[in-house]
């Protein structure tokens, strides 16, 4: 079983509660993530906490809220997703993956944390082969992190109406530099 709390050096990722959707909201409004992701409004954001409740009763796991270690506050969403409609395979997929508010950034949080997602992925879902990561190609940080945590470039698709690239670590890969 995904652990459904875990704190690291110095992220909390934890369940999520009422009062992150407006914080979470907060981060989809930034230039910044609107430059590589999707706007989402208000009632979105809430709709999509909602799924990542029932993704931890129906799937066993999903992405974490995370908050700063040292005051609490939410900054964003790290770990691992349950994807039932990945189109390269017929079978749902963990995908690891990451949004951090623009004032946390830079600070390897996105490392932190997304290793916090391959770890529970390594203990907790032994029989899942391969993790993946995907992104829009032009999302440059986020490709340099899933590179950092071991993951390899495989190729691009299109998906949910959007061009992204994909990458993935195979659990028997004997080139991880994260285990």
């Amino acid at each position: 079983m995904v652990p459904r709390e875990v704190t690291t050096a110095r992220l909390l990722l934890r369940q999520w509660r009422d009062e992150d959707v407006e914080p979470l909201f907060e981060i989809y409004l930034q230039p910044e993530y609107l430059a590589t992701m999707p706007a989402k409004s208000l009632d979105e954001t809430r709709e999509q906490v909602a799924r990542f409740r029932r993704a931890w009763k129906d799937d066993g796991y999903c992405q974490w809220a995370a908050c700063d270690l040292a005051t609490g506050r939410l900054i964003g969403r790290i770990g691992m997703l349950c994807h039932h409609d990945w189109p390269l395979v017929d079978r749902p997929v963990p995908e690891v993956g990451w949004v951090l508010h623009r004032d946390f950034w830079g600070r390897g949080l996105a490392t932190e944390g997304g290793r916090a997602g391959v770890d529970a992925w390594r203990r907790s879902l032994p029989d899942e082969p391969r993790l993946y990561s995907f992104t829009t190609p032009d999302n440059r940080r986020s490709r340099a992190v899933m590179e950092r945590l071991g993951l390899t470039h495989h190729g691009k698709a299109h998906w949910h109406g959007y061009d992204v690239v994909w990458y993935a670590l195979d659990r028997f890969s004997g080139s991880d530099p994260v285990g």
